[in-house]
């Protein structure tokens, strides 16, 4: 796996990194250190070992160098380090926590090495900061998780990772974490079955973990739910002795997550008020009294609509994987009937093979299964207007790619950059007037990137087309 291939080479120690710092105290930090902007984003930090990397950062106020604080090492699948920072800056003010937001960090790059380059220059960084060596953390979404859980296996040296819509991949097991985890996905995320059963495995080996699904499809996580990992971790710092016990935050954040659980059984979640009160007897056992918690998950568990509710999941479960497996499998056989000239390529062809319309009624229901169909909507959705387009246009398929594209744009007619996409494939097609037609909707749709419009070589057939000089007119006004 691409993202994770230049990682073997990283060998720096956190920790012995961390206690040279600590001990010699880097003179570079101190004018970051004595920033009157501490407790706020500091963005496009140059790292020092490759002035080519940059991360935006945040120093919790007051920043001194003789209080070392917990730091959150965060990857943004697309380089966004700001904007991934965000998440989690009024948590890390509220708790002192130092952010190191990498803009380095890709998902998705096939041809490079992004996040060993990226992980290379930012380390070293940590040296520079008041940071708490055995209070590391790292943060990532997408294809920049395993980019945290390679690092957290190879170094030891993670005190817990927050891991949000990831892939479950095999070559990196998660019965061999040696860190906590809290993980999320979106309830409507094409890698919401993925995350669960990560954390299925961890539960299956005893490791310490928590999840949390959203409302929401594959994205970060709100800024809420980046306080509730930040606060998780605070307890079990207290739990291993990492940080001084704080009774009266313990009380508060004790309360929260049994409110938390009371509202999910109040509203007839049982199954969720039930995994809740499971984490926190897991969290708070050995430092609050948790004898209610045990008593409502064994309440609970011999509760009818929790064992109907886990019942209806782990069909919808297997209908997803089944329904995956053969819609996917479809896929060559309808591309080489394509390129061999056997059939034309059709929006409708992609359609059809993929069973868009049938689970379009499906996701319309309630249920569990319904959820389910939302999920493989989304799973078809990015295949078409991220992976097999990205193929399709690197073999000059131009054809194959807008029926692709317009396929996806069944499932998610408001996409902005699926239209400019198609768009962009129409213009290579020389088919004018729907290329433009497919840059307006796209542009009516909020597309606003008029430098990228007008260097992309895809458009660059209609450059001369009055029509297009307008749409681009009015885009950079």
């Amino acid at each position: 796996m691409k993202s994770t291939a230049g990682l073997r080479h990283i060998r720096i120690g956190l920790v012995a990194t961390v206690s040279r710092a600590m001990s010699l105290v880097v003179l570079a930090a101190l004018p970051l250190l004595a920033d009157p902007s501490s407790g706020t984003l500091i963005e496009n930090v140059v790292t020092q070992a490759d002035p080519g990397q940059t991360y935006t950062l945040f120093l919790p106020a007051p920043a001194d160098l003789t209080n070392p604080r917990p730091l959150l090492l965060v990857f943004d699948p697309r380089g966004r380090g700001t904007f991934a920072a965000e998440i989690f800056r009024e948590a890390a003010g509220e708790f002192g926590w130092i952010l190191m937001s990498s803009n380095g960090t890709r998902s998705d790059v096939v041809d490079d090495d992004p996040n060993g380059r990226a992980l290379r220059a930012i380390l070293p960084e940590i040296a520079r900061y008041p940071v708490d060596p055995a209070r590391i953390y790292a943060a990532g979404f997408s294809g920049t998780v395993p980019v945290a859980w390679t690092l957290g296996i190879r170094t030891g040296e993670l005190a817990g990772i927050i891991a949000v819509g990831a892939r479950h991949l095999r070559e990196l097991p998660p019965a061999t974490f040696p860190f906590p985890q809290y993980g999320f996905a979106g309830e409507t995320d094409f890698n919401n079955s993925d995350m669960r059963g990560v954390h299925a495995e961890l539960e299956r080996a005893g490791r310490l973990h928590r999840f949390e699904q959203f409302p929401g499809s594959h994205a970060w996580i709100p800024d809420a739910l980046g306080r509730d990992a930040i606060a998780w971790f605070e307890v079990l710092a207290m739990k291993d002795g990492k940080r001084r016990r704080d009774d009266a935050l313990l009380a508060r954040l004790f309360e929260r997550d049994t409110l938390a659980a009371a509202l999910a059984e109040t509203d007839g979640r049982k199954l969720e008020a039930l995994r809740r009160l499971r984490a926190i007897l897991r969290t708070y056992d050995g430092l609050m009294d948790v004898g209610a918690v045990r008593a409502s998950i064994a309440m609970l568990e011999k509760d009818p609509a929790v064992k109907r509710a886990e019942r209806d999941e782990k069909q919808a479960d297997r209908f997803e994987e089944l329904t995956r497996s053969q819609v996917f499998a479809k896929v060559p056989m309808m591309l080489a009937s394509f390129r061999e000239g056997e059939a034309v390529p059709t929006p409708a062809r992609f359609s059809s093979e993929l069973r868009i319309a049938d689970l379009t009624r499906r996701a319309s229901r309630d249920g569990a299964e319904a959820m389910a169909a939302r999920r493989l909507l989304e799973s078809i959705h990015v295949q078409l207007s991220f992976y097999l387009m990205r193929d399709f246009f690197a073999r000059r398929e131009y054809s194959i790619a807008a029926a692709s594209l317009g396929a996806a744009l069944e499932i998610h007619p408001d996409r902005p950059h699926t239209w400019y996409n198609l768009g962009a494939a129409q213009a290579r097609m020389g088919d004018r007037k729907r290329a433009l037609h497919s840059l307006g909707k796209a542009i009516e749709l909020g597309y606003a990137d008029a430098p990228h419009l007008l260097s992309d070589d895809d458009y660059a057939t209609l450059r001369d087309d009055e029509r297009f000089q307008a749409l681009v007119a009015n885009l950079a006004e």
